[in-house]
């Protein structure tokens, strides 16, 4: 039988039927945003995208540079000679990695694997690291995305260490929260067989102080877990742009001076691949990176993603196999061989992005600071925490200052109604309902539209 109806009886596996009853709240702003998305020219009226993170204010600069690298051959036709990224590309990458992240030991291409995105990487260790049912510790609030990326197909289970922001960003707190979580868990009967870290942070915006990737790192290493680091926004870090601009920066530094977490925004990055100490602390075997294109390059819609295992030649070997599932194309990987090899360019194109990132900042702070909406200060990443808690309608008789889950829902649906897109906190599983992230990469002028229909939907005076 063949049309449309034929589809409601043909049996489908177990699998694909408890995916249907997975729910994202990331992945559903995401929907809802697409269906009626801004476009300057083609839907003025549609709604603003600052929810997702995609850092567009260099694609100017970008857009000329990828296309004069952009050469289709005959070869391109034909099917990549290896799974895990051409032996060029990693080359490249290697490069750019022993460059900019300071590692202790110098990353050579059989060190890494490439997939089409950083997505796929982070499916591929859970897959790896995980057999069904095992668990992942995660603290929150952490990027939403990590839900869908574990569980979906590796079906490994992710464990929220559910944290206020004041342990989070303490190592003595962070570290017996995630001691709870693990007991907890081991309680429960699940198997923990992995950590995954978030630093820079996402949607917090700061960098993890050294000493609190080593605490961490001893926990995971006392109790066999794998950690995967995902520094997909390692070089999106802007402090020093923003400490040398004058003017309305200098102005926000000085507001921010007084924030509670000012001690956290001065913190510089560092990778897992920094930490000489890193055999005193856990078995090198089990640590892990993941970065890509996305974020620190511009490049979302490329796909490129790259996990980076200096000491576990076997799961690398392993990946092979897999890696069929998450090839590039032949064209994709000249073309990213091209932009990687071209260090003069990365190195410059950097920089570029350190002070674009710092002067969107800017803007978005100053609006955040003029209608005294608290935030937490960011110095990484393409976006902003704040506490929206304020513009939460509350039931008539209902007297308490903090919003529900359902409050925070009804806010996140006027901001759509009102034309612009963020993301609520319980896609980032923020203990504290009315938290949003809104990103500010994008067009100056786009970000200033998406401010004037926000000032309308909370109704803002100054």
């Amino acid at each position: 039988m063949t049309g449309t109806n034929a589809s409601t009886t043909a049996p489908l596996s177990k699998r694909l039927m408890d995916n249907t009853a997975f729910v994202s709240p990331l992945l559903d702003g995401i929907i809802a945003y697409a269906q009626n998305a801004f476009d300057r020219e083609k839907n003025p009226k549609g709604i603003v995208n600052l929810g997702m993170s995609e850092n567009r204010l260099l694609h100017d600069r970008l857009e000329p540079f990828v296309q004069s690298k952009l050469q289709v051959h005959r070869r391109h036709f034909s099917y990549g000679m290896d799974p895990l990224g051409p032996r060029e590309l990693r080359q490249a990458l290697a490069s750019m990695i022993n460059q900019h992240f300071n590692p202790f030991i110098q990353i050579q291409p059989e060190h890494l694997s490439v997939h089409n995105g950083t997505t796929s990487v982070i499916d591929i260790f859970a897959f790896s690291a995980c057999d069904a049912g095992d668990g992942i510790l995660v603290a929150t609030p952490s990027y939403g995305g990590f839900e869908l990326d574990t569980q979906v197909r590796a079906k490994a289970l992710l464990i929220p260490v559910r944290t206020t922001m004041e342990q989070m960003l303490d190592a003595d707190q962070h570290v017996a929260q995630m001691v709870k979580a693990y007991d907890q868990a081991v309680a429960d009967g699940i198997t923990v067989r992995a950590m995954i870290l978030c630093n820079p942070h996402n949607p917090l915006g700061v960098c993890y102080p050294r000493a609190m990737l080593e605490r961490l790192l001893q926990f995971a290493g006392e109790r066999n877990l794998h950690v995967l680091s995902d520094e997909s926004f390692a070089l999106s870090c802007y402090n020093d742009a923003l400490k040398a601009m004058d003017g309305a920066a200098a102005e926000v530094l000085a507001h921010e001076a007084a924030s509670p977490y000012s001690a956290w925004v001065d913190q510089t990055f560092t990778s897992v691949l920094a930490i000489d100490t890193l055999r005193d602390l856990i078995d090198p075997s089990l640590v892990h990176i993941v970065h890509g294109a996305s974020k620190d390059f511009g490049m979302n819609g490329m796909r490129i993603g790259y996990l980076i295992s200096p000491w576990n030649p076997t799961l690398l070997q392993a990946l092979l196999t897999i890696a069929l599932f998450t090839w590039n194309s032949q064209l994709m990987e000249d073309l990213m061989t091209q932009i990687f090899a071209d260090s003069k360019w990365i190195n410059t194109y950097v920089a570029a992005s350190h002070v674009a990132l710092a002067k969107a900042y800017t803007r978005m702070a100053q609006f955040l600071i003029k209608y005294k909406i608290p935030y937490m200060p960011a110095r990484a990443s393409h976006s902003i925490w704040m506490d929206l808690r304020q513009f939460c309608h509350r039931p008539e008789g209902h007297n308490s200052t903090e919003c529900t889950l359902a409050m925070e829902k009804d806010l996140w649906q006027r901001m759509i109604q009102g034309g612009v897109f963020a993301v609520m906190g319980q896609a980032f599983q923020s203990q504290e309902h009315g938290w949003f992230r809104l990103s500010f990469t994008l067009a100056p002028e786009d970000l200033e539209l998406a401010l004037a229909r926000l000032e309308t939907t909370l109704q803002l005076k100054a």
